[in-house]
């Protein structure tokens, strides 16, 4: 499959689908979706610091580690996927939901897994880069 971007025309699919504002779903087998909201962000600020995103309002911590993300629209469903990643430089780290999403907003928790780095606890972290990317 080949993907044609022209910085004049945009970008043309081989199964003749043509968006301007991006991708939202297109034809063929298997189908394929954009992401609907996206953000990194700095969570070791106060408050946490947007560091690029989109259909993201704001994001806020209730406790260290502990986050929620709020949307510009809401979802079309509250059974929507989120991925989502931290970079710590000593440890790994895991991100999670906390509680089911609403269409409104999610929350995440953040945690320094050190079991695997040979000791016996985790804690939670407020990394300096967490990204998450939301489809629904």
């Amino acid at each position: 499959m080949s993907v044609i971007i022209d910085g004049g025309a945009g970008v043309t699919f081989p199964d003749a689908v043509q968006q301007t504002n991006g991708v939202t779903n297109t034809g063929g087998d298997p189908r394929y979706y954009a992401a609907r909201a996206w953000v990194t962000f700095n969570g070791s600020t106060t408050p946490p610091s947007i560091l690029s995103s989109s259909n993201v309002a704001s994001v806020s911590r209730s406790a260290t580690g502990q986050f929620t993300i709020t949307f510009t629209s809401n979802m079309p469903t509250a059974n929507y996927a989120v991925a989502g990643m931290a970079f710590d430089a000593t440890d790994s780290i895991v991100v999670n939901l906390r509680a089911q999403p609403t269409v409104s907003s999610f929350d995440i928790r953040v945690t320094d897994l050190s079991p695997f780095a040979g000791t016996a606890s985790t804690s939670p972290s407020s990394s300096a880069y967490i990204s998450l990317v939301v489809f629904a």
